[in-house]
């Protein structure tokens, strides 16, 4: 089993609303697109560009939708990320260092960048051979966790410019005790529920 399936649903316990599982939006897809970034379309650019980005290779590519892990509609309406640990890599690293102050953000990026920080070598090492590779937009070794970063970026900047509010996330490191069943029932579902309060409570403080 995936392990955000089992987050996922203790967050719908918690919000006692049904996640969609497939949720697609018609802004949120593999390119970038001045229409859809609107005045971050100029960063978003330039962050491609420090990343090693390939515009031609980017170019050629199928338009696809980035399908979110789960999207809780209303009352709530915000897409939710569970990073497990190949999401924190130093190109995660690098583009949480490139965005905007005035973003609103649901998880704290401080906290998330000592993570890249102290993970970094072994979210790569855990990777598997598809996630080493290289892709047509970023032509070179691991470029495929570096599309994942760039693409970690389209999913936290867009949507409070669409009319959803910040991108929640959970970190696989914030829930090890419910992972390896230390925390099962009422108690994981309590840690779930303080964990989703703070990041709720931090994005109403912002926005």
């Amino acid at each position: 089993m995936r392990l955000e399936i089992g987050i996922i649903a203790l967050v719908e316990e918690v919000l006692e609303v049904p996640a969609e599982r497939r949720a697609q939006f018609d802004w949120l897809i593999n390119k970038p697109f001045s229409a859809h970034f609107g005045q971050y379309y100029s960063r978003i650019v330039d962050l491609f560009e420090k990343m090693g980005g390939d515009w031609d290779g980017l170019s050629t590519k199928a338009d696809g939708y980035l399908t979110p892990d789960a999207y809780f509609p209303a009352p709530h309406n915000f897409i939710f990320e569970f990073d497990e640990l190949q999401h924190f890599t130093t190109f995660r690293q690098a583009t949480l260092g490139g965005y905007p102050e005035d973003l609103a953000l649901g998880f704290d990026r401080q906290a998330y960048l000592q993570l890249c920080v102290k993970h970094q070598e072994m979210a790569i090492r855990k990777g598997t051979d598809r996630f080493r590779r290289k892709t047509a937009d970023f032509p070179f070794l691991n470029g495929r966790a570096a599309q994942r970063a760039f693409f970690d970026t389209f999913r936290d900047w867009l949507p409070p410019l669409h009319g959803l509010k910040p991108t929640l996330r959970l970190a696989e490191f914030e829930v090890t005790d419910i992972l390896s069943g230390k925390l099962t029932g009422d108690a994981a579902k309590d840690h779930i529920r303080s964990l989703v309060e703070q990041r709720l409570a931090q994005t109403e403080s912002v926005m």
